[in-house]
């Protein structure tokens, strides 16, 4: 999965957030630590697995405590079909 092409993120003082320019969206969405992260990761074609994974080296926990916050905020990202699977 990665992040469809009809989605962006930008950066404004510091803080990323999420828009399209696709008809029916007209937001953009402040994201957190965890959801800049995902995003970056999203980039590029990746799993769900592989986030987790290097989500947990990088806040050095552990991958139970990350694996439910990733698949949720995943959800979200498809019910507003932001994810190319």
């Amino acid at each position: 999965m990665k992040l469809s092409s009809d989605f962006q993120t930008i950066e404004v003082d510091g803080k990323r957030y999420l828009t399209s320019a696709v008809r029916g969206f007209d937001a953009q969405i402040a994201c957190n630590e965890t959801a800049s992260f995902v995003l970056g990761k999203l980039r590029h074609r990746t799993s769900e697995k592989a986030i987790v994974k290097a989500m947990s080296r990088a806040f050095d926990a552990p991958a139970e405590e990350i694996r439910s916050d990733v698949h949720d905020l995943l959800e979200q990202l498809r019910r507003i079909g932001a994810l190319k699977e």
